[in-house]
């Protein structure tokens, strides 16, 4: 899976949480800006803590749709869960 593959699918995520929430758009944006920059901050952390968070589809969702709430969440199941 390619880099446009991917963000195509985190942008489609986003959208589809708008239209379901009905959230304002900037907000939403937002939310999800801040949930990738956390995800990419989290995955060069973890590589000085000899664990990876691995970039597929599903984590790179979970960190748009979740924020930064959802990093924290991919963190600690990466750390705890074998």
């Amino acid at each position: 899976m390619n880099i446009t593959m991917l963000i195509c699918i985190v942008f489609g995520a986003v959208l589809l949480l708008f239209s379901i929430k009905k959230l304002k758009l900037r907000y939403t944006l937002l939310s999800a800006l801040s949930g990738m920059a956390a995800f990419f901050a989290a995955d060069f952390i973890t590589l000085f803590l000899h664990t990876e968070l691995p970039m597929n589809a599903f984590s790179l969702s979970v960190s748009a749709l979740g924020g930064i709430p959802g990093v924290i969440l991919l963190v600690l199941a990466q750390t705890f869960l074998p």
